[in-house]
């Protein structure tokens, strides 16, 4: 493969119960594309992935979610699972990781139920997406034009149904990184997000 994402940053952020190929798919098409990937994650040490039914392997944390910076990153992938995106999206210093990407028009890339943490980013509104099936109504209710497709772009953010479409999902995710920036749709985040409690 052509190393298009020669130089380029990616972080993956995740926290306990990421869905395994989620995580280790995307991020092999990634690196053999050149890029640099970084896991990111509340959790120190190692976090556990979910391997369809069970609890799978456990991945090395990079970087903890505490020292990670979002100008370090040229990108951001959100694998998905169940677990994983729920305990992100309820964690205001991941949401704020997520809404600096999406503030600054860096392309995110999520799959499955990793748009859960889009909506708390207030970054779906108004935006062409695709998710798996059981968070079809969360999307549609923040405000999004959910499809089901096995891949949908819209303005940076590329997002996927479920691990059968990883191959598809990882073609396009490499284009838009490749890419890199794009102008930000912006969107706001949720009052709670911002509230000066959680700061």
């Amino acid at each position: 493969m052509a190393k298009v994402l020669e130089g380029k940053r990616v972080a993956i952020l995740v926290a306990e119960g990421f869905e395994q190929s989620e995580l280790i798919e995307p991020r092999r098409a990634l690196e053999d594309a050149g890029a640099t990937t970084s896991v990111v994650s509340p959790q120190e040490g190692t976090v556990s992935g979910w391997n369809e039914s069970d609890w799978g392997d456990e991945v090395l944390v990079d970087v903890p979610l505490q020292q990670a910076r979002p100008e370090q990153f040229d990108a951001l992938l959100l694998p998905g699972g169940v677990m994983n995106p729920d305990i992100l999206r309820r964690d205001p210093r991941a949401v704020r990781f997520v809404k600096a990407f999406v503030d600054e028009g860096k392309p995110i890339a999520a799959i499955c139920h990793g748009p859960w943490t889009l909506i708390e980013a207030g970054a779906v509104r108004a935006r062409r997406m695709t998710s798996f099936a059981s968070i079809r109504s969360d999307l549609l209710n923040a405000g999004a034009d959910w499809v089901d497709e096995p891949v949908v772009v819209d303005g940076g953010i590329v997002t996927s149904r479920q691990p059968d479409d990883i191959p598809r999902f990882n073609e396009r995710m490499i284009e838009e990184f490749a890419e890199g920036r794009h102008q930000s749709v912006g969107g706001s985040a949720p009052d709670w997000e911002v509230s000066s409690s959680l700061m």
